[in-house]
């Protein structure tokens, strides 16, 4: 956990390793049992007030949602304090950063920063989902605003979706990973595409991106804005960069290809036939694509994998679908409206 610390919604918290009152060391991912958790981060234990902090607690339960403090106060000093404030151990569990490992960068005052760089605010609390991603932050009022807020937040990012569908038939291995980008900068993104330069959509092969019209027809427009690229990739590498660590074990370096935002049109009868995004000389360093919703006011446009099942994949606004580009894969024709969709490709680093 030496890179730098970024607290933007959507973000993924990266692990750290503590000590609790009892010496012993914990990983903080070990707090995640499906549920949101509450990180409150403070300079000083000695700064807490019992009442609201019971209140924060209270708060959290009813929310069913974690809480995790950490602190730098010495052993003896912070199990005096932990008792004043009717606390035990574990509940809610109490992580010591003696050396300022950590605590520095969660609560500096920027919204990325390198870890050992002084420290900013006095105390800050960061919520949370149950995939270790920042749903929200609190510096101001932090203990009456986090009270307040934690149980509409807890409820809009917890990961009940789909517990009465039962999967029974073949799926292909596909990550729908929510909140990548937020509503506002999908808007950005279709404006974008609105006012550049568009093309008939090509495909790549080994003579290079030709037109190829019997298999796929899109709208495309490949963004050339350095400031758009950048938001783009900084997006990508905080928020689905870690998830290709955990969920594929991919913990090469890696680089990004062109983002492109495409269009697919009922009007214009738009499709992309079944094919690999790796299959020519130019694209097989190419590991895992990404598919990402920029609206949902269509239907149809679904993403198929015809070599494990007819499970059509569809993720909701501002979420990806993130997947191996060795898997066979088409879009089908969108029915009613417009579909907007940016894709782009993490490449493994040479």
């Amino acid at each position: 956990m030496t890179s730098a610390l970024s607290l933007r919604v959507g973000d993924r918290l990266p692990d750290f390793i503590l000590p609790g009152l009892d010496g012993k060391l914990r990983k903080f991912i070990w707090s995640f049992g499906g549920d949101p958790v509450v990180l409150l981060a403070i300079a000083d234990l000695g700064m807490i007030d019992p009442e609201p902090f019971a209140t924060l607690r209270a708060a959290c339960t009813v929310a069913s949602t974690r809480l995790v403090v950490v602190a730098p106060n010495e052993t003896k000093a912070a199990t005096a304090s932990w008792k004043k404030l009717g606390a035990e151990p574990e509940d809610p569990l109490l992580l010591l950063d003696q050396k300022a490992q950590f605590l520095p960068s969660l609560l500096a005052q920027s919204g990325a920063v390198s870890f050992g760089q002084g420290m900013g605010l006095r105390q800050r609390a960061i919520v949370l989902d149950p995939n270790q991603r920042v749903a929200g932050t609190f510096d101001t009022r932090v203990f009456a605003a986090t009270t307040e807020a934690i149980g509409g937040l807890a409820e809009s990012v917890r990961a009940t979706g789909g517990g009465q569908q039962l999967l029974n038939t073949p799926m292909a291995p596909v990550l729908i990973l929510p909140r990548v980008f937020e509503p506002d900068f999908c808007t950005q993104l279709i404006r974008l595409w609105s006012k550049g330069d568009r093309q008939d959509g090509g495909v790549s092969s080994r003579y290079g991106n030709v037109n190829m019209t019997e298999l796929k027809r899109t709208e495309d427009y490949m963004i050339v804005e350095p400031m758009m690229q950048k938001a783009v990739s900084d997006r990508l590498a905080y928020r689905v960069g870690p998830e290709l660590t955990k969920v594929f074990a991919f913990d090469r370096e890696f680089t990004f290809d062109a983002h492109v935002v495409l269009s697919y049109s009922a009007e214009a009868q738009h499709f992309f036939g079944a094919h690999r995004d790796n299959g020519a000389p130019t694209t097989a360093d190419r590991a895992f694509a990404v598919s990402l919703n920029l609206n949902d006011d269509f239907e149809g446009g679904e993403l198929v994998f015809p070599e494990y099942a007819g499970v059509r994949v569809s993720p909701p606004a501002g979420a990806a679908a993130v997947f191996s580009c060795s898997l066979l894969h088409k879009v089908g024709p969108v029915s009613r409206g417009r579909r907007y969709v940016l894709t782009t490709f993490f490449r493994q680093k040479r």
